[in-house]
């Protein structure tokens, strides 16, 4: 057991299980900036270790995500959808299920939602409309073409951004939310959509992270999501 040092207790404790992706989060400690830098921390097996977030929110670990309800959607205001939301998680996607493999549809319906207001198309409806229009793999998630193509189909502009800090945070200072796919690393061992809401006074990322409540409370550098993402898309209406 590892054991933490009385100073500055503002610490964090994120041990979150990736479901969708299949991994376990790395475990991180924090003085109240960001989960990207590592300190001494208390583990045990017991389940109770809690997450404070970006904002100070005291999150137990073993918590099942909640996504933002129905009734709070709105234009201007990203919600926060969770394929693994019990509400969501059993629809079948990409011979699997939304829990498994809906990271696309959910980014993209968060980014919808956002820039239209229109409530149509929350996480299981994206899900069908990218099954209906082959962007749906054989268990493999969403083909990019969601991103580009599909994001047209829906009424949206969709361009491609260069995977530089820079370039994300003119996109999102221009009010046009991202999304990102992510290799291996602190967001997935094998790949995954996130959405960028925007950024905080601090110029870091707002994530809304469909496989993880803890991530999704953090505000990230955009350098340690640059270093870690495949591809970046930025949206608007069209």
């Amino acid at each position: 057991m590892w054991r933490l040092p009385r100073r500055n207790v503002l610490l964090v404790a994120i041990a979150c299980l990736a479901v969708a992706a299949g991994a376990i989060v790395p475990v991180f400690v924090s003085d109240g900036s960001s989960p990207e830098e590592d300190a001494e921390v208390v583990l045990n097996a017991t389940g109770t270790q809690r997450a404070i977030a970006y904002d100070e929110e005291v999150v137990p670990v073993v918590q099942a995500p909640q996504s933002t309800p129905k009734e709070e959607w709105r234009q201007g205001s990203m919600p926060y959808l969770y394929q693994i939301d019990p509400q969501y998680r059993d629809f079948p996607y990409s011979n699997g299920t939304l829990e498994k493999q809906g990271c696309g549809p959910t980014a993209l319906s968060m980014v919808y939602i956002d820039l239209t207001g229109d409530t149509t198309y929350g996480p299981t409806e994206m899900a069908a409309f990218s099954t209906q229009n082959g962007y749906s793999t054989d268990g493999d998630g969403s083909s990019w073409l969601l991103m580009s193509q599909g994001a047209e189909k829906l009424g949206l502009a969709s361009t491609s951004v260069a995977n530089t800090p820079e370039a994300i945070a003119e996109e999102l200072e221009a009010g046009h939310p991202v999304i990102c796919v992510m290799a291996p690393g602190t967001f997935t061992q094998v790949g995954h959509f996130i959405a960028l809401e925007g950024l905080d006074a601090d110029g870091k990322a707002i994530v809304h992270d469909s496989n993880s409540r803890d991530r999704s409370l953090w505000h990230w550098d955009l350098s340690t999501i640059c270093a870690q993402a495949n591809a970046v898309w930025s949206f608007s209406v069209a």
